[in-house]
Formats: C-alpha cells, structure tokens, sequence
C-alpha cells in the first residue's frame, strides 16, 4: 500500500472551510473531500500537498 500523503482542500465557497486530508495522491484527495463535504470535484477550487515548514 503507497504511502499517505498531507494534502489540504480548499473549495470555491467561502464559507466551506478547507480540509486536511491523508490521501495517495491528488485525485484520491480530491474524491474524499468531496464525498466528506458533500459536493461535487467542481467545486474545488485547489488540491495541495501540506509540507513540512523549514526552521529559519
């Protein structure tokens, strides 16, 4: 099994919130929020990958 990467979702209405997610990759991303927020892949507006932030 491929390990889960962080990704956060964010939707083209304000007032839904994003979500942090653990998924493959985008696509799967992209399948879970919307089935976990209750709308359809269009309204998403972007799928990114949450990275570690350097100390600097």
């Amino acid at each position: 099994m491929p390990d889960l990467l962080p990704f956060r979702i964010h939707f083209d209405d304000p007032e839904i919130a994003p979500l942090d997610l653990d998924a493959r990759d985008a696509k799967h991303a992209r399948q879970l929020a919307s089935s976990r927020r209750g709308v359809s892949d269009g309204a998403i507006r972007k799928v990114k990958i949450i990275r570690e932030q350097a100390n600097g």
